[in-house]
């Protein structure tokens, strides 16, 4: 569809009203000034953390657990492999216990200690069956500790420590329970051996104590990290609230301020000067509307940022629908627009919303930057996107400000527009002048096809 207005500007319109209206009626009143807006208080920057931070503070601490398990690792293999050099020939010798036995139980008692860091319920079954199996096969021994030898003290304790340093308490216990069940009948056979008994018991109990407190006190580092880390986080969340209601304090002081005086003079103009034209009270009810819609957006706006757990507006966000109304207003301003719409246009949607927004952003530029000149703008559906094109000729106006480069605000919230969304966009100036705008916008998941 193609539509055509008189390409009468805005503000040359205003400007011949007003100088007819001086020479008809010298007395009318002027309209006042617009307020010179304050500018916005430098807030200092308050250093915080960021989520960045808090991620690398957890990837420190998994590493962390990553060296101090390959630290138990290097450290129990080594106190394992000494006590199997140990055990065997004490048990073959001091003990009588075959050979092919001693070498059984040794390994039992002295591979439980590295195997409890991954399988800690084999590890201690392990351990239990080799300190029975050796208190059996050595009954009888005089002389040496029994059922409880040196080696088997150490082996059990080192097997405790590492048990509860990284188990839970209870299998710690568990272990220590269990190896006291399978050792206290024998004190009844002999009162030495119920001495042993009890040194066993009392000497690894210790050890399953102090390491159990160098767990708990691991535990509440950990836990003092996670609360800092949330600490942290409601820190940047509070400090983000306080800057959102600073920036809608300076938007509703400055922005909403001067719309209300621009949409009161609007309308009240066409009562304040006498001899108008049919053309000048179209602009400036036209001027009065878009200043409304405007300050209806600029409310909405200001509702977000005031509150970040506000509910959705439930008013219709405008789409693809309202382009006709938009080329229309933007031809009243003395731009000529030719609008194409493709077939099986979305109706609504995040992506609709995108590309009205987008479309609205160029136009503006062209008529602030490129005044009368031939603009054309598409929308279409292609391979699952919505490909919305503007293109504008060189403005007719040799004095036209035209602005170079990509630097410009409006150009950034397209391009941040479209990237909120998955999609891509593109801008630069003709060949033969004027300057295009291509946006991509994928529909999926929440654009909808109409």
């Amino acid at each position: 569809m193609q539509l055509r207005m008189p390409r009468g500007r805005v503000t040359r319109t205003m400007d011949e009203s007003q100088n007819t209206d001086q020479r008809a009626v010298p007395t009318a009143p002027q309209p006042p000034k617009l307020p010179q807006p304050p500018k916005p208080p430098r807030v200092p920057r308050v250093p915080r953390p960021t989520r960045a931070q808090v991620a690398a503070g957890a990837v420190d601490r998994a590493d962390e657990e990553r060296q101090f398990r390959a630290w138990m690792w290097v450290t129990t293999s080594l106190l394992a492999f000494m006590l199997f050099t140990v055990s065997v020939p004490l048990a073959a010798t001091v003990y009588g216990v075959h050979l092919l036995a001693a070498f059984g139980t040794s390994l039992l008692l002295s591979a439980a200690i590295p195997l409890a860091i991954r399988l800690p319920w084999l590890a201690i079954g392990l351990a239990t069956a080799g300190l029975l199996a050796f208190a059996l096969l050595s009954a009888g021994s005089d002389g040496a500790p029994w059922p409880w030898p040196v080696t088997a003290i150490i082996g059990q304790g080192a097997l405790l420590v590492v048990l509860g340093l990284l188990t839970p308490w209870w299998q710690g216990l568990a272990a220590w329970a269990a190896t006291m069940l399978v050792t206290a009948p024998f004190g009844f056979v002999d009162a030495g051996a119920a001495g042993n008994a009890v040194t066993g018991a009392a000497i690894t109990a210790l050890a399953l104590a102090v390491a159990v407190a160098i767990a708990q006190r691991r535990v509440i580092g950990v836990e003092l990290f996670r609360e800092r880390a949330h600490s942290a986080d409601e820190q940047q969340r509070r400090i983000l609230v306080e800057e959102r209601t600073r920036i809608a304090r300076e938007l509703h002081d400055v922005v909403a301020h001067g719309l209300s005086i621009i949409h009161v003079q609007a309308t009240s103009a066409p009562y304040r000067v006498e001899g108008l034209s049919d053309g000048a009270r179209a602009e400036f009810a036209e001027i009065a509307t878009s200043a409304r819609t405007a300050m209806a957006e600029m409310r909405q706006l200001l509702g977000v940022l005031r509150s970040a757990d506000a509910a959705a507006d439930t008013a219709p966000q405008p789409g693809l629908a309202e382009l006709p109304a938009l080329a229309a207003s933007v031809e009243r301003a003395g731009v000529p627009v030719t609008l194409v719409l493709g077939d099986r246009l979305p109706e609504g949607g995040l992506a609709a919303t995108a590309a009205y927004r987008i479309v609205q952003e160029a136009l503006s530029n062209v008529v602030r930057h490129a005044p009368g000149a031939a603009t054309h703008v598409s929308a279409e559906v292609l391979a699952g996107d919505l490909v919305v094109g503007i293109e504008n000729d060189a403005s007719p106006d040799a004095a036209a400000l035209d602005v170079k480069g990509d630097g410009g605000q409006g150009l950034i919230g397209m391009r941040e527009r479209a990237a909120l969304l998955g999609g891509s966009i593109e801008f630069g100036e003709q060949p033969g002048g004027g300057f295009r705008v291509l946006a991509t916008l994928p529909l999926e998941p929440d654009g909808g096809m109409a």
